[in-house]
């Protein structure tokens, strides 16, 4: 409940920060100079700094001021959805071209967007399912064939030394080799090492089979009302029962050198794995970072947007910066209700197909943001969705690099 309590907290917050980035209270008209500017008053607002005539210092006054800044967001937020939600096209080209008192700002919107998405994802618990056992289980077979491929690689590691291929860089191919028997090596470790903490648990196992048998029935009742042995792998020398969550599993992985880092540089490595230690540390970190840095999502999709109006007249980067937070804007309202209307019985995940609707809006958002025919708008939509998949990507990738490093 603290999450969603801090995510609800969030949320007012963001409806306060977008209600200041729009207009301040009218105040009352003035006369005389402005109290920020010093320019000679004629209204109720400096002509120059933009400030009210008469600022208020009384309780009543802030009590007005949050009225009006709540008011005048919400006013403008009814004339901004529709046209956000059917009309992406125009809210996009009206902005760029002036028309602009009438809605919100595409970063104010944005950043409500975005606070609403991370308030519709903290409802979504936390799995806690423990493991199956049997699903993980390893194999002899398994075994062999990782060996059989580790021999093939050196194999091929062999041949690229003593014969490589003259159309190949120099020594390319014998590097590709060794990665690939390094690979080899790291499976055929990490299979013999699973498949004997397997035959430690089925030893001990049969070991507490053999003495519950042999074993007086009030001296086994205890273990019996405990449901058993119940014998698991170890996290800092501590045993891990069969019944485990997936924390304790990936607490006991990093404990016993399952899991590697390859952050570019030692200290992040450690510092990432000495994260991972405390899975739900973990977690939270990893959140708390998608939501810090979320504004990132804006100028990483910035020079893809641009890549594709490299030809096109007249446009500039700030149209494309508009256009990149109204749809980010949408994308963010959309996963809401998605992960919102799933929680509600008798929908579920039938509330997915609403995604179906990204890639509708995506081609009339560019198609009317940009004046373009069907073709134009088709293909571009085609790939802006492939570059949303690649900007998602590098986004996730930051945003746990950042997370498990602090």
């Amino acid at each position: 409940m603290s999450g969603e309590a801090e995510a609800a907290g969030a949320l007012a917050t963001a409806g306060l920060v977008a209600g200041a980035i729009e207009k301040g209270d009218p105040g009352a008209a003035g006369e005389g100079p402005c109290l920020n500017c010093g320019a000679a008053l004629a209204g109720r607002y400096c002509s120059n700094c933009a400030q009210s005539a008469r600022p208020h210092r009384t309780l009543a006054g802030m009590a007005g001021e949050f009225l009006f800044n709540l008011w005048n967001f919400d006013t403008k937020a009814w004339r901004t959805l529709p046209l956000l939600l059917f009309r992406p096209g125009t809210l996009t080209r009206d902005y760029v071209y002036g028309k602009r008192a009438r809605y919100i700002s595409p970063l104010a919107a944005f950043l409500v967007s975005i606070f609403l998405m991370f308030f519709a994802f903290s409802t979504v618990e936390t799995p806690a399912n423990t493991r199956d056992p049997s699903a993980i289980q390893v194999t002899a077979e398994d075994l062999a064939e990782a060996r059989q491929a580790l021999a093939q690689a050196q194999a091929e590691l062999e041949r690229a030394r003593v014969n490589p291929d003259p159309d190949e860089p120099a020594g390319l191919e014998e590097r590709l080799a060794g990665g690939a028997v390094r690979i080899a090596q790291g499976e055929v470790q990490r299979l013999e090492r699973q498949l004997a903490r397997q035959q430690e648990r089925e030893a001990a196992a049969q070991n507490a089979a053999d003495a519950a048998v042999s074993t007086p029935a009030d001296a086994a009742a205890p273990e019996a009302a405990q449901g058993g042995p119940n014998i698991g792998v170890s996290v800092n020398g501590q045993p891990v029962p069969e019944d485990s969550t997936w924390q304790e599993e990936l607490a006991a992985a990093v404990d016993r050198g399952d899991v590697t880092m390859n952050l570019g540089h030692p200290a992040l490595d450690a510092r990432a794995l000495q994260t991972l230690r405390n899975p739900d540390l973990a977690l939270y970190q990893i959140k708390e970072a998608a939501s810090t840095y979320s504004f990132l999502l804006a100028p990483l999709s910035l020079p893809f947007i641009a890549l594709l109006f490299l030809w096109k007249r007249g446009v500039t980067l700030y149209d494309h910066m508009v256009y990149a937070l109204y749809a980010l804007a949408f994308a963010a309202l959309l996963f809401s209700c998605v992960v919102l209307l799933g929680k509600i019985p008798f929908i579920g995940w039938t509330a997915s197909w609403l995604l179906l609707a990204l890639p509708v809006h995506m081609y009339f958002h560019i198609g009317g943001a940009y004046a373009l025919g069907w073709f134009s708008a088709l293909w571009r939509t085609f790939l802006m969705l492939n570059f949303a998949i690649v900007v998602a990507s590098i986004f996730f990738t930051l945003v746990i690099i950042l997370g498990l490093t602090g």
